[in-house]
């Protein structure tokens, strides 16, 4: 596991508590968004490098 899949890991963790701990329809929402965002990291969807555009 590297570094993005750590933060992924813990971003998802977070996102799940705060659902299941709020009753809120704003705060599920963004809960499914870090969810998603986790995800991304953990499958490395989302990388932490900048790319060049210029080839």
């Amino acid at each position: 596991m590297n570094k993005s899949q750590i933060i992924g890991i813990g971003i998802g963790v977070f996102g799940i508590i705060a659902f299941l701990l709020v009753d809120n329809s704003i705060i599920q929402t963004t809960s499914g968004v870090l969810c998603a965002i986790g995800l991304g990291y953990i499958l490395k969807w989302i990388p932490f490098k900048k790319q060049n555009s210029i080839k």
